[in-house]
């Protein structure tokens, strides 16, 4: 019960914005707001049908084992090392792509708020990354 209480709130969570994209009239917000608790009720619903087919009697040993091997892979000194080799390579593609796409949309003279949004995002993410390292760095 432990692993399908948050799951079971979350349902009632997106039953609650459905009802709310019912009641409010504004035509963008309600469709909005519809949208977030379809989304939310949908993917708490596949969760815990997960969660209870692998709670099954049946298929609880499977689980166990699947739990065991997260748990070691989560503690694996070369699986953390991969998983933040990983990171950084993501990180770095994705600063590239901000800066090509704003250039992109610079030459094709897309609107200057447009261009101005994809580059302060890749601004953001740089500074996010540096927060993140001195962080890193003096916890370490």
């Amino acid at each position: 019960m432990k692993e399908k209480k948050p799951l079971i709130i979350e349902i009632l969570v997106g039953i609650v914005l459905i009802c709310a994209g019912f009641v409010i009239k504004a035509d963008y917000y309600s469709t909005m707001i519809f949208s977030m608790g379809v989304g939310i009720v949908f993917a708490s619903a596949v969760q815990l049908l997960r969660v209870i087919y692998w709670q099954n009697p049946r298929r609880y040993a499977a689980y166990e084992a699947k739990k065991r091997e997260a748990h070691i892979n989560s503690v694996d000194e070369r699986k953390r090392y991969l998983r933040m080799k990983a990171g950084h390579v993501t990180y770095q593609i994705m600063t590239f792509s901000c800066i090509i796409l704003s250039l992109v949309l610079a030459l094709l003279r897309v609107d200057a708020w447009v261009t101005a949004m994809v580059f302060l995002l890749f601004v953001f993410q740089w500074l996010v990354g540096i927060i993140v390292f001195r962080i890193l760095e003096k916890s370490m």
